[in-house]
């Protein structure tokens, strides 16, 4: 569905010269993730929304949106795949956030920030099987992935330090562990194909 959808808008803008032919698997395959990257969003605001837990869920999204384009991770063989996996994600974050304690919920936003930012650090970036990272370009994502995990890790100890509600430290610690995770789950995918 994603697939046709996508050459549906690239045939539509080579009709209408606003790209050339020779440039549609470009077009094809950027409006796909556009598209899949929307419908994951929007499925989280909607739940966030009926839930009301629409901020902390735009934190969970923006940290690991940020995160995960940065320094790569584990790739779904599918849409249908992605779409579980991010969902899937969100929605163990969701509940989590609803059912633990706050007493729980600070020990934990810490304890996975540092599980982020360790991971990030030994891991990051990833690149997958069909798209290698070359040299310069690893060595910018490696810089840019470790200063932001910086950024995030001390946005969550600010956080706690001054006590604001443990959801939002946790927010943003579990969308970093969530990459982090998936780093640990891309890394072991590939070293599989090779």
């Amino acid at each position: 569905m994603i697939a046709s959808q996508a050459k549906r808008i690239s045939s539509f803008y080579i009709s209408h010269g606003v790209i050339r032919e020779q440039d549609r698997e470009k077009y094809n395959y950027c409006y796909e993730i556009l598209l899949s990257t929307g419908m994951n969003v929007l499925a989280i605001a909607l739940i966030g929304l009926a839930t009301s837990f629409l901020l902390p869920s735009a934190c969970f999204v923006l940290s690991f949106i940020l995160l995960k384009n940065t320094v790569g991770g584990y790739h779904a063989d599918s849409h249908k795949g992605c779409f579980a996996a991010t969902v899937g994600t969100y929605l163990g974050f969701r509940l989590l956030a609803a059912f633990l304690p706050a007493a729980v919920l600070t020990p934990l936003a810490g304890l996975l920030a540092v599980f982020a930012a360790v991971t990030v650090f030994r891991l990051a970036p990833l690149g997958t099987g069909n798209k290698p990272l070359g040299r310069k370009q690893a060595a910018r994502l490696k810089r840019d992935g470790r200063l932001l995990i910086l950024f995030f890790s001390l946005t969550v100890l600010i956080l706690l330090l001054c006590r604001t509600d443990p959801r939002w430290p946790f927010s943003v610690s579990f969308g970093i562990a969530a990459v982090a995770a998936s780093l640990i789950a891309g890394k072991r995918k590939l070293a599989k194909t090779q």
